[in-house]
């Protein structure tokens, strides 16, 4: 039987889910609208600012989007890696690179990583095939 009383945790008109609700940039031009200001003066009294010797936030958020500093890469390297070797072979290969120098730690550690990522994806797909198969199999009984 239904429950007709509604509870706190029943989804009435008073208690749905709301929304994502706004953007934060969203909201800022709404309240440049309000106060009858555009986005192109705020940008100007940004500048203005920067230009301030006393007043740093400015300056350094300007600087940081007129320039910004690059991400960190790894280095383009070259070792021994046989693609068509056992997962535990690959690594052992990762890591000898490592221990001669051809490659970094930080590298070879996100070699193995993916590795394992890639071992598991392939036993989840091994797993979701032969579930299938069995369950192909039970509705042909």
């Amino acid at each position: 039987m239904a429950n007709k009383t509604p509870t706190k945790t029943s989804f009435t008109k008073a208690n749905q889910p709301k929304g994502r609700g706004k953007s934060e940039r969203t909201k800022i031009l709404e309240s440049f609208e309000r106060l009858s200001k555009t986005e192109d003066e705020f940008y100007d009294l940004l500048t203005l600012k920067a230009f301030d010797p006393e007043d740093n936030f400015s300056f350094k958020e300007l600087l940081v989007r007129m320039s910004p500093i690059p991400k960190a890469t790894s280095p383009l390297v070259n070792f021994y890696f046989d693609e068509k070797a056992k997962p535990h072979e690959q690594s052992m290969q990762a890591l000898s690179a490592v221990s001669e120098g051809k490659i970094p730690a930080d590298l070879a550690h996100m070699f193995v990583t993916s590795i394992s990522a890639m071992l598991n994806i392939q036993e989840k797909t091994d797993f979701e095939e032969r579930l299938k198969a069995i369950e192909d199999a039970s509705e042909q009984d």
